[in-house]
This record gives structure tokens, C-alpha cells and sequence, in this order.
């Protein structure tokens, strides 16, 4: 639960307290809403802006309370978690952001001072504005010196964290490698959603809620105060529901794990514990009225049948459910208890003989300098497939790829590869492939984030209100603003099905896509100017539309280049397996290691590893 206050904004643009006074403000009120509606930890302001709601140092601007002391007493008296969010410095977007910048001094004191007089913290948020590499390393190494368990969150920036607050655009109810929750609080405030009245708005968070459980997550709702620090009544009707439905269904969220099943439902979301599923009945009613899941490899022992029938034929879990069940101003859950602890299912095997990015399963984590370029960054892929005796890996890479350490994992093993001595060839680009004109639209003010498809027709640009320039080949550079974004677009008619290699350049950040679907996408370093990487594509017989989405952050010029590899070398280096394995199906996951940070993307998407089962 995230405490936020009415902070305004004065003539200069700066939070401004004028308006706020903390007379009617009762911790302990806060604490027993959080405990009635079964939320586990309260998130307060300790500084927004230059505005400090505890005993900071002299000379700071400070509220006429010491508002975090009185909370980590009403939090402690209750077994309730206490975190804090801090506002740091204010950079304008006009800063040149210089890559030796540290921490402010005073910041370092004023965060020490919060970690060592106010008991146990367990996390701390951090406002969104861009942090070099060398203040967010110093953050976290700060924090955990103090606090070793206090958690930091993604805002310290480039990916020095220990959770991550996710937001709407970021939330499509798929796993991600980091701890992380559903920010409610930024995206889905209560005065947007006060639809009907505060029950049926308490369903709506708690089926956001569920799918965050569901997915591995966790989820953070924010209260709203008075000007006088008063909960707001609204809010606290929200929460009062949402604890009602936690004492009767929080079996189904607390210590329980997301859901086993690959595939997303209609019909609502799944969380598991041990041998036991919870049916969350969040979505809409099934059109035959029955959830039938396929599970022959669970037994199942019993089942919940106060709203519904099931039974189990050949491996067939076949559920009943009447129509009340989605009826009913609240959210039904149905436990299912097997015979046996519940795993991850398993995709079906796939059979081939190259693994590469077209048949992997990325695993993606959360990165980015600050909240404008955070992203879903791929983190490593991984493959379920079929082979026997499988004795031999032969990795296949580019210029890009080569000297980079690899930490591939297979089945119960773990190996370590540097992509050092890979015998060099050259691709041989076919006759008759056109390179064709290259267009441009845009600017953009956007994020780093994007769809994971675009339309690539000239007709349809990717950008509102914009349209294809024809411009001209080679690298470019043009002044730009912070999160301009453009995109280059390059017509090439092949032949034949074929690989090439282009060389794809960009400053702060660059996604890549192949006939409208993106296939890579990346932050270049921090404070990065230009840079020109190798991409290894795959192009299909006639017209391919290849484009590139350059992005800048930090610098006052934007570049680009989009052309021809005349470097067409890809390297194949073998790798013998320590013991030849005899399983059938295999998993087998691929990341570069050494990186600045675990959630930064591995950025091997041009990566093929061909299957032998004989060692050359």
C-alpha cells in the first residue's frame, strides 16, 4: 500500500506543500486500514520534491511532523512492513548528464539518516529522473551497507535493483526474470476508476491484483490523503472491500507461486502452492459454462464444490461452473487439491536441429537509465526440443557476438563458452537481391517502450500524424530532444529465403524490426553518442521492409545508419559436451554474462546453436 499525498505544484514547476498540513494525519489509523485490508507493507513519502516528512537535516524544508517516526511505530506495534520512497535532486531535461556525476553528498547523509533512526525498512523507491551508472551504484551499495535486507527499486536506475515496480504499458501477464509488482498507484488511480462505488471498483484492482499473483508478481495499491492527512473516505471503502475478500480468499495470494500453465484464460487466472490450485474466477464466464484443463500427469484428490462440479476422465480436469459463480459482486475462487506438487508445464518439444530467436522463448527482466527507458529487455533464451545422444554444440555468431562469455545451461548442466575461435565464413548475399530506397518519419516524444509490432506499410506509418520521407543512404545526424524517437525504414527484395548482415547504428537506444515484428531491441551504454552493431537477418523470398527505431534519451543529437554489412563473416565454433546426454526433450537456456547489470538484455539475438550428436 502506497501512501500518496496532495502535493502540488508551485509557479516554478516544484512540489509544493502550501496547501498540505498533516493536522488530522493518524498513523495508526493508516496501519490498522493496511492490516484490515490484508496489505503486508505501507509505502510512504519520506521527501517529494524538497520536502521532507521526517527529522531531516538542518536547513531542509520539513513538514511540521515527523510523519515517518510515527509511522514505523504504528507499523512495528502491527507486524506490518514499512518502505519508503525519496525524491532525489531535480535534473531538468535540458542537463547534460556528464557519466562522472556521483551521488549528492547531502543525499548520501539524508538516506543514511532514514536506514539507521527509524528501525527496520524494508524497500526504498526513488523518483524517475535519469541517474548515471555511478549514482545508482552508489545508491544501492549505500543501502545495502545500511540495511543489507532493505530492498531498492528499479527507479535507482541501470538495473541496480532488487524489485521492480511495473506499470500498466509493461503488464501483458507473462513472466519476468526479477522480482517485481503492479504499480496501481501510477496508472490506475482511484479517481479515474470511481465508476460505480467502491465495491465494485475493490473488484476491479483485486482482478488486477490476481493477475500480478498470477504471474509471478506482486501489487501495490495507493491510498489517496486529504489536505489535512486524512485518509480519503472513498479510498478507505475500497480497501475495507478488498480486506473482506482477503480474508476469505487469501490462500490464493499469500506464499503462493504463479501459474504453472504456459497459456493465459478467458475465464480468469490460476496461482499454485505446493499440490494445490486456486481457480480465480476474475474474467468471464466460459461459453459452455466448463474450464477443462488437460493434467494426465496429476492425480486430482479433491475438489472445492461450493460453486462448482469437477471430475478428472483419462487426465481431463473437467469443471462445472453455474453462472452465479460470475454473477455475484465479488470474486470466487475454486481450490483444486492434487495428489501431487504442482510444476511448470512444459511447452511440446520442438524438433530441429538449429536453435536460434525465431524458435526461443525469451526471458525477459526490466530495464533502463530512469522511467522513460525502461523496457522489457531480454535477458536470455531458452528452448525446450527434441534430441537423442546429443553430444555437440556448434554456436554460430557474427563480428558482434565475438569475445563475449556465455553461460549456456542444459538440462542439470551449466557450461561457460567464450565466443573466441569460431572458424570464420562468409555469407554469400544472392544475385539479385535489391536494396531498395530508405525512408525516415518522426520526431516523436515517447518512451523507450514500444509494441512489439509496427505497421510497415507506406501508407500507415508507425507515428500519428507522420508520413514516409524518402532520405538519403548512409549515417545521418540532425539535432533532437530528449525521447525523440525516429523510424528508418529500408526496402530490400530478395531472391530467395536468405541471411544477411546489416550494420544498424543508433545513439541512446535502437530496436529492430523485420517486416513489422520486432526481433531486437536494446539500450546502447550510458551517455552513448552513436553506435554501429552487426545484425544477422533472416529474409524471406521478395520484398522484406526492414526498420530501425532510434531513440534518444540523453544526447542534443540524434544518428543513424541502416545499410549493407560489407563485413558478411559469421564464425562456427564447436562445443563438446563434458558427458553425452541420453534424455529425449531438453532445456536448454543461453545469456551473456559479465554484464554491468543481470536485467540489462543479453543482446544475442543473432546466436544460432546447431544440434549434434557426434562430436567433429
Amino acid at each position: 500500500m502506497k501512501i500518496i499525498l496532495p502535493i502540488q505544484k508551485d509557479s516554478k514547476n516544484e512540489p509544493s506543500a502550501r496547501n498540505l498540513s498533516c493536522d488530522m494525519f493518524n498513523a495508526d489509523s493508516i496501519a490498522a486500514l493496511a492490516a484490515v485490508s490484508g496489505m503486508r507493507t505501507i509505502i510512504a513519502p519520506a521527501k517529494i520534491g524538497n520536502i521532507y516528512f521526517y527529522n531531516a537535516l538542518p536547513d531542509s524544508k520539513t513538514c511540521k511532523r515527523d510523519i515517518i517516526k510515527e509511522l514505523s511505530e504504528a507499523c512495528r506495534k502491527r507486524n506490518i512492513q514499512l518502505g519508503l520512497y525519496y525524491s532525489l535532486p531535480d535534473k531538468h531535461e535540458d542537463t547534460e548528464h556528464k557519466a562522472q556525476e556521483k551521488l549528492n553528498d547531502n543525499t548520501k547523509k539524508q538516506i543514511t539518516k532514514l536506514l539507521t533512526e527509524y528501525g527496520p525498512i524494508s524497500e526504498i523507491d526513488f523518483d524517475m529522473e535519469v541517474k548515471t551508472p555511478e549514482e545508482s551504484k552508489e545508491i544501492y551499495a549505500l543501502i545495502h551497507k545500511v540495511q543489507p535486507d532493505c530492498m531498492v527499486s528499479n527507479n535507482a536506475g541501470n538495473g541496480q535493483y532488487d524489485f521492480c515496480n511495473i506499470l500498466k504499458f509493461h503488464f501483458d501477464k507473462g513472466p519476468l526474470e526479477c522480482n517485481w509488482r503492479y504499480d496501481s498507484s501510477l496508472t490506475f488511480p482511484t479517481s479515474s476508476i470511481e465508476i460505480d462505488n467502491a465495491q465494485s471498483d475493490a473488484k476491479r484492482i483485486i482482478q488486477k491484483m490476481t493477475d500480478a499473483v498470477s504471474c509471478g508478481g506482486g501489487f501495490m495499491f495507493g491510498i489517496h490523503l486529504e489536505n489535512d492527512g486524512r485518509i480519503r473516505t472513498y479510498d478507505k471503502e475500497i480497501m475495507i472491500s478488498i480486506g473482506n475478500w482477503m480474508k476469505t480468499n487469501g490462500n490464493a495470494i499469500y506464499q503462493t507461486r504463479r501459474s504453472p500453465f504456459l497459456e493465459s484464460f478467458d475465464w480468469g487466472t490460476v496461482t499454485a502452492k505446493d499440490n494445490i490450485l486456486y481457480f480465480i474466477l476474475s474474467g468471464k464466464y466460459p461459453k459452455d459454462g466448463r474450464i477443462k484443463l488437460y493434467m494426465p500427469e496429476y492425480e486430482l484428490e479433491n475438489a472445492d464444490g461450493k460453486l462448482a462440479t469437477c471430475i478428472q476422465r483419462n487426465g481431463l480436469v473437467d469443471i462445472a461452473i453455474p453462472a452465479s459463480a460470475y454473477n455475484s459482486k465479488t470474486i470466487n475462487v475454486l481450490t483444486l487439491k492434487f495428489k501431487q506438487n504442482i510444476d511448470g508445464q512444459l511447452p511440446a518439444p520442438i524438433r530441429t536441429i538449429t536453435l536460434k530467436r525465431d524458435n526461443a522463448v525469451p526471458q525477459y527482466s526490466i530495464s533502463g537509465f530512469d522511467f522513460s527507458t525502461t523496457y522489457k529487455s531480454t535477458v536470455k533464451y531458452s528452448w525446450y526440443f527434441e534430441q537423442l545422444m546429443l553430444k555437440q554444440l556448434e554456436l554460430i555468431y557474427t563480428e558482434q557476438e565475438k569475445g563475449k562469455n556465455l553461460q549456456i545451461e542444459l538440462d542439470d548442466n551449466t557450461y561457460n563458452v567464450k565466443l573466441d575461435n569460431g572458424k570464420a565464413s562468409t555469407l554469400t548475399v544472392a544475385e539479385g537481391t535489391v536494396w531498395g530506397k530508405q525512408y525516415i518519419c518522426g520526431p516523436e516524444d515517447k518512451t523507450f517502450h514500444a509494441l512489439p509490432s509496427i505497421d510497415t506499410s507506406m501508407v500507415n506509418p508507425p507515428m500519428k500524424d507522420s508520413a514516409w520521407k524518402e532520405t538519403p543512404t548512409g549515417k545521418q545526424t540532425f539535432a533532437a530532444n530528449a525521447h525523440d524517437t525516429y523510424y528508418v525504414m529500408q526496402e530490400i527484395d530478395s531472391p530467395k529465403e536468405q541471411n544477411i548482415i546489416l550494420d544498424a547504428g543508433a545513439g541512446n537506444g535502437i530496436e529492430i524490426y523485420l517486416n513489422g515484428k520486432s526481433i531486437m531491441k536494446h539500450l546502447n551504454p550510458y551517455g552513448c553518442e552513436f553506435r554501429t552493431e552487426k545484425v544477422l537477418l533472416r529474409l524471406k523470398k521478395g520484398n522484406n521492409r526492414i526498420v530501425i527505431r532510434v531513440y534518444n534519451r540523453l544526447g542534443k543529437n540524434i544518428s543513424y545508419i541502416l545499410r549493407m554489412s560489407e563485413n558478411q563473416t559469421i564464425y562456427k565454433q564447436d562445443f563438446t559436451l563434458t558427458e553425452t546426454s541420453k534424455k529425449k526433450n531438453h532445456t536448454l537456456s543461453v545469456r551473456q554474462t559479465g554484464l554491468a547489470s543481470e536485467h540489462d538484455d543479453t543482446e544475442l539475438a543473432n546466436l544460432r546453436i546447431r544440434l549434434r550428436r557426434i562430436a567433429l
